[in-house]
């Protein structure tokens, strides 16, 4: 019930934002944009914005007038781009198949439980507008996909050929993965009461060489959260930890417990647990990486050309004076 009247008080804010309301009469009316013969209506204004707009629950705190139309542009933004993949498609036979045009309005209707409520949610905006305006948001999907997303693929021999030429990329250093107990000591202790620190991290490194489980040490002692994971701080290379940490690490075997190591953050006693050589990264285990960086960079080229070269073609007609670009 709050969900419902959160729409609800959302939904009037925007038309209170838009100027819009019953008192406009005939559905044409309603029609705020046209791109070549697609018409962009009022009400997909609202859906696209509600689309975007966060529903948080600092909402009845207050989202700004100025936030609320920003929102407004960008969704009027993304519906003239739908536009303009509409009309490509109706240009190239593209359409969207009957049983996935039913089967998106069949879960609206599931959402509202009967055609009843929708059409009362729908207010002035008839069913069968509302049901072409679902069709076009499907086609401009379908257009996108063949238009770009199809022509995005990336080949395995060049996959192979960026991987041979930037070789240099995959080169991954010395790895270490150690677990550490760390006891905090605020830099500005001197004297005894920093001693105290110094004594129980000398305590810990004891128990831990002595054969203690490491994990139980640092999950009861350490005061860094790694604590819940036995004090595991996973793998690193050089530079990323500080230079003493680091120095000890290095001079270190797996297996090895050293400490205590002084640092800007503390005393900490390490176990090294593992170390990996360095070297290059096989083409198998980076192969979905490269596809997905070469097929992102292609598909946004591509996608860029695709609506230059659309926009180029018609122009785009708007009537509400607070969306002139």
């Amino acid at each position: 019930m709050v969900s419902k009247t959160k729409e609800i008080l959302i939904l009037l804010v925007i038309m209170i934002v838009f100027g819009c309301g019953s008192a406009l009469g005939a559905e044409d009316k309603y029609v705020i944009a046209k791109v070549g013969d697609i018409e962009i209506t009022v009400f997909e204004l609202q859906r696209e914005t509600q689309r975007i707009l966060p529903f948080t629950k600092s909402f009845h705190g207050g989202v700004s007038k100025e936030k609320l139309l920003s929102i407004r542009k960008m969704a009027f933004d993304r519906l003239i781009d739908q536009a303009y993949k509409v009309r490509y498609a109706n240009n190239n036979g593209i359409t969207v198949p009957e049983s996935q045009l039913n089967k998106k309005v069949d879960k609206v209707l599931n959402k509202f439980g009967s055609g009843e409520s929708l059409e009362k949610a729908l207010g002035d905006e008839s069913f069968s507008r509302f049901k072409s305006s679902v069709a076009r948001l499907l086609v401009a999907e379908i257009a996108e996909d063949q238009a770009v997303n199809a022509k995005a693929d990336v080949g395995d021999e060049e996959l192979l050929t960026f991987y041979r030429g930037n070789k240099f990329m995959y080169q991954r250093p010395k790895t270490y993965r150690a677990s550490h107990i760390l006891i905090k000591v605020d830099p500005s202790l001197v004297g005894a009461e920093r001693e105290e620190f110094v004594v129980k991290a000398q305590e810990l490194a004891t128990k831990a060489k002595a054969g203690e489980d490491f994990y139980n040490l640092a999950y009861y002692n350490s005061d860094e959260d790694t604590k819940f994971v036995g004090g595991d701080i996973g793998y690193f290379h050089s530079g990323q930890t500080v230079k003493e940490f680091e120095d000890a690490v290095q001079e270190m075997e797996p297996g090895d417990i050293v400490g205590p190591v002084e640092t800007i953050s503390g005393f900490h006693v390490i176990k090294l647990t593992d170390v990996q050589e360095a070297r290059l990264l096989e083409f198998d285990e980076v192969k979905s990486k490269i596809k997905k960086t070469i097929e992102d960079k292609r598909r946004q080229q591509l996608f860029d050309e695709w609506m230059t070269d659309l926009k180029s073609q018609v122009t785009t007609e708007i009537y509400h004076p607070d969306l002139k670009l």
